[in-house]
Formats: C-alpha cells, structure tokens, sequence
C-alpha cells in the first residue's frame, strides 16, 4: 500500500524471498506447508461473495497506530465489513510456522500465529470474507518469482500451486494483491497472474468462493497494466490505493476501461476526511461500483464503520432489486446440499443455486424495510431442467403471517440454463415480507432456481 507501510511490506516480503528465510526444501508439485503450535483452520462453509456493489473490504495492518482508540483484534476492529484482508507477513508465514517467521504479525494484541489463526476462522463463521495481502515484487518479473530457504526455484505455475496450498491450509478465502513493489511488466509477471487467476477469483475453478482482488495506483508500476481487461479479467474486482488522488479522477481512470462494476476506490484515515469517503460511498454511479475500501481500517473504528454503513443506502432506490439492501431469506424446508443453501438465492450469481428436496415450496425475503414491489426475476440453475419452477404465486405480507397474492404465474418454462425471466404486475401496496410459493416443478420431486429478485417500484 502506500505511505510508511510501504517500506514495512516490502521489508515482509523481502524477508520470506531471500535464503535467510527458513523453510525446508519441497517438490512445488507437493508442497505442504508445516505448522507448529497454531490450531487446524476450522470447517466453515463456504462463503457466498458479497453482493454486487456491496463489497466493504477491510485491511487489518498489525502495527498500525491507533488514533483515538486502542489496538483491537481483528474480531472487533469493524462490525461492518464484509471482507478482510489480512495485511503484513506473508501468507507462508501464517501456513508454516516451522519455516516461516517475518515477525510482522505481531502487536499488542496478537502474540502468537495460534491467535490469527483462530480469529480467521471466528471472522469466517460470521460469514465475513478473510483474504491474505500477497506483495509482488522484482522477482515476479523472472521466470523464478519464488525461492525458498535454500535456493530451490519455484516458476510461476509452481509458485501459484504453492500459494494456493497456503490459503487452503490457514483457511483464507483468496488473496489480495498489493502491486507497486519494484516488478516490471513483461510475459512472466503476466504468467503469474493469469496462473493465480486458476485458483482464485471469477475465472477460478472455484469462483463462487474463492476471491482474487488486487490494490493499485496510477503511480506504481506495474499497477497501470491492470486496466487492461486480459489480466483484470482474473480478479474480482480493483481497489484504487491512490488516496491522496481525487476521487473522481482515479475512479475513472480504471472504470474507462474496466467499467465501473470493476472498481472500487480505497480510503485512508491518514489521507481521505470522513465526509468525502461517505460521499464516495454513498455514490452510486450505474451500473454501481463494485463496494469500497479502507486501507489500516484498524486505525479508527468510528471511520471505518461510518463508511461502510454509508455504502448502503437505509431505504433502496426506485428501480432497484431490494435484495441488495439487507434483509433475511428463509425457506420452507432446509433439506439443501451442501453449498446450495437458502442464501445462494440472493448472493447476485446465477452461477450459484438454492435446492430443495421438495417439488412444492416457498421461499421469503423479509426487508428492513417495506417495499412496492412491482416486478421480480426467477434465474434457471446450471443443470437438470425438470427441476426448474412451473406454478407458483407471489405474495405480500406485513407480518409474515397474513398473505396477499398479488402475482400468479403457470406453465413456466426455461428455454436454457442460467435463463432470467422477468416478471411484471401492479402493485401498490408496500410490504416488508415477500414470498415466492412454488406449487410445481416442470417434474419430479426436486426445486432448484439460482437467483431470485425483488425490484421496487
């Protein structure tokens, strides 16, 4: 990032790339990183991604100073973010304990790799998105970007398999890139971040769950190359680190080419006044950027939260899908499979699906607050056609007991997987409870649908 934590993460990642860094020497095709004294990462079911435009990314720096406040763990730093990421050390670090030791994660707080490690997965429980800060550097530029303890090369595609076994042994949710560390564009940095794009992010052979980001700026090379749509198609999203830039400026100097569902811009408490990073959290071009970001958000709480509160609106807009705003799903049954819950519903991916062992079933969205609701979407799922939705009616309630059927549709059909239909009727009751009763599947005795949303009038 940028600023005095700039020499701190360079000095981190110097330390885990040159051979005075201690880790004893593995097949790339193999690796296994080894721990001492920290728990096994808890199972936590896999996280659904944010919804679009509302991602509240939150970097967690262990020796930032706090002002106004005194050094919270990670637990409590923020009760609003919906994805951190862990900044300073490496990834290795925390995977391999035996190895691996920057001494970076530590403050008055943290003591062991036990503790991080532990409230990794306490954040994860709460359904929060953990990521681990991942620094380039000069080396990302040869055909070698990584080298261990005692010389052994890692190219690009073992490096990545490396990386990648790292964050599923600590349990993280992906990585987030920190590009401006000395690199140089050319075929092998590209290398490496197209072969990262393999195991995270939305081009990932697991792109509901595991996340790929990357923090940039105008000024730090190779930063720029990102707004090429080759290699920003590998991340999620790019979060501008330029704080000391006008907002307006750098937004648009990565939404010109990558559209504005790309970007986000980062906020400092060091750099950005609490006015201006609402104002900017508060704006909602079309179509939406994709969340926003503070930078140290452990600096200050009260900034911290404040900003990501104001990223979303108390009351949805006209036009707008009121899922996106808060509110609680439920379902009649709870027979689901693993990863194919109630929430997958409303998480904005027609790649993800809610299932029922039911052919008849409802599903409710209670909103924090009551909505006209005059048009609606039902998203057919990747596979098994009969199982899609043929009859069922939509209705209104403002107690959750009372119903109203305000929509009723029959013989459904859906031409083709990952299909939205769009339905339209009059309305104009508001209520907070909406339930979509499905009376029918095209046959047999199994629901399933990817996406279903709620627009205002």
């Amino acid at each position: 990032m940028k600023q005095k934590y700039y020499l701190l993460s360079v000095a981190a990642a110097l330390c885990s790339l040159v051979n005075s860094c201690t880790m004893q020497g593995l097949d790339p095709g193999d690796v296994s990183p080894q721990l001492r004294d920290v728990a096994p990462p808890a199972t936590v079911q896999p996280l659904a991604l944010p919804a679009a435009g509302q991602n509240k990314v939150a970097y967690y720096v262990f020796d930032v100073t706090p002002a106004g406040q005194g050094i919270l763990p990670m637990t409590t730093f923020t009760d609003n973010a919906n994805v951190v990421v862990v900044f300073e050390g490496t990834l290795w670090e925390l995977a391999d304990t035996v190895h691996y030791n920057s001494g970076w994660m530590q403050n008055a707080y943290y003591h062991s790799k036990r503790q991080i490690l532990a409230d990794i997965q306490t954040l994860r429980s709460r359904g929060i998105k953990v990521l681990m800060n991942v620094d380039d550097a000069p080396s990302w530029s040869t055909s070698t970007p990584f080298t261990t303890y005692n010389g052994t090369a890692y190219n690009y595609q073992q490096f990545a398999a490396f990386i990648n076994t790292c964050v599923n042994t600590v349990g993280f949710d992906g990585i987030s890139l920190d590009v401006e560390h000395g690199a140089t564009d050319n075929t092998n940095y590209r290398n490496l971040i197209g072969e990262l794009g393999d195991y995270f992010g939305p081009l990932s052979s697991d792109p509901t769950n595991k996340m790929y980001i990357g923090a940039f700026y105008s000024g730090g090379a190779p930063g720029p190359i990102f707004r090429e749509v080759a290699l920003s198609q590998y991340l999620n999203y790019v979060m501008d680190m330029g704080y000391f830039q006008n907002n307006t400026t750098r937004f648009n100097y990565w939404a010109n080419t990558l559209g504005n569902a790309k970007v986000m811009l980062g906020m400092s408490y060091d750099d950005n006044t609490q006015a201006s990073a609402i104002t900017e959290a508060q704006r909602h071009p079309t179509p939406d950027k994709a969340g926003i970001m503070v930078f140290a958000a452990n600096k200050n709480k009260t900034y911290t939260d404040a900003i990501f509160a104001a990223l979303t609106p108390t009351t949805p807009t006209a036009g707008s899908d009121i899922t996106n705003y808060g509110g609680t799903i439920t379902s009649q049954y709870t027979d689901w499979p693993s990863g194919e819950d109630i929430s997958k519903l409303i998480d904005n991916s027609s790649s993800t699906k809610y299932l029922t062992q039911h052919a008849a079933a409802w599903v409710r969205f209670q909103s924090n607050t009551s909505n006209v609701v005059n048009k609606y979407t039902i998203t057919s799922a990747n596979d098994v056609p009969a199982r899609d939705p043929r009859n069922w009616t939509l209705q209104g309630s403002n107690n959750g007991t009372s119903w109203t059927t305000i929509n009723t549709q029959t013989n459904q059909t859906f031409a083709s997987r990952f299909l939205t239909k769009t339905y339209t009727f009059s309305n104009s009751t508001a209520y907070t409870y909406y339930r979509l009763n499905v009376s029918a599947v095209q046959s047999g005795s199994i629901m399933q649908f990817a996406e279903w949303e709620l627009y205002r009038n």
